[in-house]
């Protein structure tokens, strides 16, 4: 198992990351990915990383359960079910020495997308099976795939409760079939309940912080320094797979 330190770590990271979401709506799991990649073996990321992404998201649409448009989401259900079926076929024949690289170029992707992202007004209802089958086959390869799929669920004809509730609820799809797929490829979660259980406390904590401090914290300022910090720790995940040891 890990080291005591690296849990702490890891039980901050999640409270700080989730308390990040609560502020910017998003970011705080592509954040605590780049993080776990950071600190834990390559093999375990995605898989613990999904846990407590679960457990984050299921509290979102749960709390906004009345909002979420389901002919969304049961136009998305089944194709991100194909997309991680494919996808846990592909991941199991990878050695992942790669992994923190293309994390990294992962994390730079989406600090550009983030800033140049396409603005959708009314896609289809049919668009979002193609989502879900894109989804699908990315989460098992990143896990976070949230800043991705946001552009089409800001749209005209949802309020904000529709947008937090449905783009949660799909997301929540895409984490929780993550646990039978892992499982078929023969991981073991079970050395690492102790810890996911205080990593769940922990992301949930912080997301009822993080709205709380909506309204005290210049967002300007705050999105600078997030996105130098999460820049920093991209380029720390390249450079330590490129350069030698």
């Amino acid at each position: 198992m890990f080291e005591m330190v690296t849990v702490i770590v890891l039980v901050v990271a999640c409270f700080v990351t989730a308390t990040i979401s609560g502020i910017l709506g998003m970011a705080g799991g592509v954040t605590l990915l780049g993080v776990m990649t950071a600190l834990l073996p390559a093999p375990v990321v995605v898989p613990l990383h999904g846990i407590v992404q679960l457990a984050s998201n299921w509290t979102r649409t749960w709390a906004f359960r009345k909002h979420v448009r389901w002919s969304i989401f049961f136009a998305f259900m089944i194709p991100a079910a194909v997309g991680i079926a494919i996808a846990a076929n592909i991941w199991a024949d990878l050695e992942l020495t790669w992994f923190r690289a293309w994390i990294g170029a992962f994390i730079l992707a989406f600090l550009v997308w983030r800033k140049y992202k396409p603005k959708l007004r009314n896609p289809p209802v049919w668009s979002y099976g193609v989502l879900g089958l894109a989804a699908g086959l990315l989460t098992i390869f990143v896990g976070a795939t949230g800043p991705f799929l946001a552009p089409f669920f800001l749209r005209d004809d949802f309020d904000n409760e529709e947008v937090i509730a449905t783009k949660a609820v799909c997301q929540t799809w895409l984490h929780l079939l993550k646990i039978p797929a892992f499982l078929a490829l023969s991981f073991d979660y079970s050395p690492y309940i102790g810890m996911l259980a205080a990593l769940v406390a922990a992301v949930i904590g912080g997301t009822y912080f993080g709205k709380h401090l909506l309204s005290r914290v210049s967002k300007e300022r705050f999105v600078f320094w997030f996105q130098l910090v999460l820049a920093l720790l991209a380029f720390y995940l390249i450079g330590s797979t490129l350069l030698p040891r």
